[in-house]
């Protein structure tokens, strides 16, 4: 199970309440058990994903986000996700079971996407430890409750 009282208290620099950024939003509403880590505190030296979520539930739901309010780019992004990734799994090493199963959501929020910027993205896979991931595009605004029960 993941401690959400070890997250808090080892990274208390980087708590926060929403998961927003520059007027996107990934909507929190109807989440119980879950804690978000801005992601520019958590690493400064690397590019990272803006927001990291950890909720649990009968296993670990683990959501990258990462928020655009303009262009995407493709490289851009799977290098912040893939550090975001990076930095969830260390978390998760220092606080949870090791047993403990988990579920990534790597999710890219942008307030309007371009047919070949979208075409570009959604082609694109996530490489954490060996494992491959595929990444989710949403709009600006979306709960991540919907996307958890969605898949």
């Amino acid at each position: 199970m993941l401690d959400i009282n070890c997250v808090k208290s080892n990274f208390t620099h980087a708590l926060e309440t929403r998961c927003s950024d520059k007027g996107c939003e990934l909507k929190l509403f109807g989440l119980k058990n879950y804690i978000v880590l801005k992601g520019e505190d958590l690493c400064q030296s690397r590019r990272i994903c803006d927001c990291i979520i950890f909720k649990v539930h009968s296993y670990i739901i683990v959501g990258i986000v990462e928020l655009k309010s303009k262009t995407a780019h493709s490289s851009e992004v799977v290098e912040k996700l893939t550090n975001g990734s990076n930095v969830a799994l260390d978390i998760l090493e220092k606080c949870s079971d090791k047993h403990m199963k988990f579920e990534f959501y790597h999710i890219v929020l942008c307030k309007r996407w371009t047919s070949s910027e979208y075409r570009v993205i959604i082609s694109r896979k996530i490489t954490v430890r060996g494992k491959r991931y595929n990444i989710m595009l949403k709009r600006c605004g979306v709960s991540f409750s919907e996307i958890i029960s969605g898949s």
